[in-house]
Parts: structure tokens; sequence; C-alpha cells
């Protein structure tokens, strides 16, 4: 049963997620760590939060806190909802609280989160990992201050996977019954390769970075810094995006389709949907270049996107001169930092069919398991 709800991160996601949880019954704990204390301090004082937009009404908190063994004392969910540059911190320090019976919900996964917390956890000798999920975006277009959450769209269309993926069958339910506009994946992995953030934020960024820097917030984002141009570089990405789905055995539309059923846009055409869409238009743009734009959607999505087309043997010219752009406009060297790969995630030396066998099952086939053997090509004459 998902009651008592541990929720890591108390930003915009955190806070829409504390509020929409609480208003449906569920006991929620905030946490946030200690350096960002003042993100939480206006709501310890009346443990109040005041949503506005699809969701509404004012949620009361069972607890606020910076002690994260206090927020995870007697839950039995944890939802994380931050960035992904924040998932290694998380999860060793989740390590030695968590117990196989919590369910843990990545919102969002960012494209392998539920991969990065098993592999932290069973380095850090949990033998018998919780059941992870893994969100493709979060479930809220929000925006939050103090004690206040705007929360412009509750996601009309989010996949989500489990590992194992056998668990969806019975979590699936209950959770759907919370979040009606989840849809099942056939995997975690299926899940975070619907994960759109790398395929949009990287062209503008890395196209408007000038803008960025002279402008700043009187810049909108996808208004100001989508452009025809802008937008083809999304189709280019959003195209090797689709190819590593259909390589793995997954579905895979355009993402501007999924953006029209989660309730963002009203066209599916590329510039139209993220110039013009309702739920994009009002979002302004940061004033510098060090941020997630670069260092989560170019140093982990799309390093992660290049991993994988490496393993499956699918070109991504298109994703690859991104990062390599994103490397020579920050310094840094996202590629040598494998932040986020298969073998940061502990899965190097698998073939296809050994990782989709740890996927369905959440356990590592043995090495000399016939049934997973690499298959040699058949040679010719």
């Amino acid at each position: 049963m998902i009651e008592n709800i541990t929720i890591i991160g108390a930003g915009n996601g955190g806070k829409a997620a504390a509020a929409d949880l609480a208003l449906q019954g569920k006991h929620v704990r905030l946490f946030e760590f200690p350096e960002f204390r003042s993100n939480v301090e206006e709501i310890m004082k009346t443990r109040n939060l005041t949503a506005t937009g699809a969701v509404e009404g004012q949620a009361t908190l069972e607890l606020i806190t910076c002690d994260l063994a206090e927020a995870m004392d007697g839950a039995d969910t944890v939802m994380v909802c931050t960035q992904a540059l924040a998932h290694d911190r998380i999860a060793g320090e989740l390590a030695p609280l968590i117990r196989s019976e919590h369910l843990v919900i990545l919102n969002p996964g960012s494209t392998g989160g539920s991969l990065h917390f098993a592999h932290i956890f069973q380095e850090s000798g949990l033998k018998n990992l919780p059941v992870l999920i893994e969100t493709s975006t979060l479930t809220y277009g929000c925006r939050a201050e103090g004690s206040n959450v705007d929360v412009r769209v509750k996601v009309k269309r989010v996949k989500y996977g489990t590992l194992p993926a056998v668990a969806i069958k019975d979590i699936g339910p209950e959770l759907e019954a919370l979040y009606p506009g989840l849809v099942r994946a056939e995997s975690v992995l299926e899940a975070g390769l619907n994960n759109a953030n790398p395929i949009i934020h990287p062209p503008i960024a890395i196209l408007n970075a000038a803008r960025f820097e002279k402008e700043g917030e009187e810049m909108l984002f996808y208004r100001d810094g989508v452009s025809l141009s802008v937008a083809m570089l999304i189709q280019k990405l959003d195209n090797e995006r689709m190819a590593l789905l259909k390589a793995l055995g997954y579905p895979a539309q355009p993402d501007p389709i999924t953006c029209v059923e989660q309730g963002y846009a009203s066209s599916t055409d590329y510039f139209e949907c993220y110039s013009q869409g309702p739920g994009f238009v009002e979002f302004s743009s940061p004033n510098t270049l060090d941020h997630r734009y670069f260092h989560e959607d170019i140093g982990m999505g799309l390093v992660m996107l290049c991993s994988l087309g490496k393993f499956l043997d699918v070109a991504t010219p298109t994703c690859k001169a991104l990062v390599q752009m994103g490397e020579i406009i920050t310094g840094i060297d996202y590629f040598a930092q494998g932040k986020r790969t298969l073998e940061s995630l502990g899965l190097a030396g698998l073939n296809k069919d050994r990782l989709k066998s740890f996927l369905e099952t959440g356990q590592m086939p043995p090495a000399n398991d016939i049934r997973y053997a690499r298959r040699e090509k058949p040679s010719i004459g």
C-alpha cells in the first residue's frame, strides 16, 4: 500500500507532488538537504502548501525536515523529485535506510535513474532490492515559491516502468489511481527513452547560448528559443531516440505527438509544438550555461543515448555532435566523466538478451547461462 510517502527534493516537482498526494489523502513527509533549507523554511512554520491550477487546495503535510533518517522513519514509499545530478548522492544516502519492502519512485527517472539507484544499492551491500519505478518525465508542469505551488499541468500521458518489470502488474493499479496519466512501459529503459528533455533542451540551449548570457530570463526558453532550424535539430535528435527504442523492440512515437497527449501542446509539428505549445510558452531561460540543460541533459542524458547507441549498433551522430558541442562550450569533458552510461550503471559486458532479462526480473543472469549467449552471425559462403 502507498500510504506513508517520503518525498525527496523540495523544488518545483517535489512541492507539487507533496501537495497533490496530501490532497489525495496520503501521509506525506517532505525532505530537503540542509544546504537548501531555505526551500522549506516557510512550509515548516505551518506544514501547509497551497496549490493552484491543475491541482488545487491547501495541503497539510505530516513532516517537513532536513534529516533524511527522520523523513524515512515509517515510510513505505519514497518519491525522488530532483535533478538527475543529485541521484548519486541521494542513492548513496538512502542505501543504509532502504529495505526491500520499500517502493522507490524516480519522478522523473531522467533516462536510467532507476538503474543508477539499483546499482548503488547493490554496491552498498543491499542484497534484496526494493521495487524501483521510473517515470519518463516529471508528472507535473509546475513552478513553486515558498509555500505556494502553481501546477500548470498534471501531465496526461507519462510512460513509466518498474524494476523488475514483472512488478508492474501488482503496483500499477494503485499508482495509476494516484496518477491517471501514467502509461505502462515494458521496462524502466523503455520509460527512460521516452524522456524528451535531452532531446529538446540541448538544441535550444546550445543554439541560444549567447541569448542566455545576454538576455537571461527576459528570453522565453521555448517561445523565443525554438526557430525552424532549432526545431529541425530537435527532430533529428528525436529520430535517433526513436531508433534506439525500436532496436530494443519497444514502440516509438515522435515527441510532439506525446506532447499533445500530455497536454503541453496542440500541434504535432516540431516547430509549432515547442514554440507555441500552451504548456511551453511561459517558461523563461536561464542566465548562465552552468545549468542542468548542459550538465544533466547533455552530460547525462545524451551521453547515455550515445552509450546505448554503441551497445545496440545504432548510429547517433546528432547526439554525439551535440555532446561534443556542449563540451566545447562549457569546457567539461562529458564523455570522459561518463556519469550515466551502461558502464557506470554496472551493465557493461551484457548482450541485448541478458540486458532485457535483467530489466524483466531485476536479477543479473549468470554469464555462463547459454540462454543468453552472444549469437554469432552465420558466415556466408
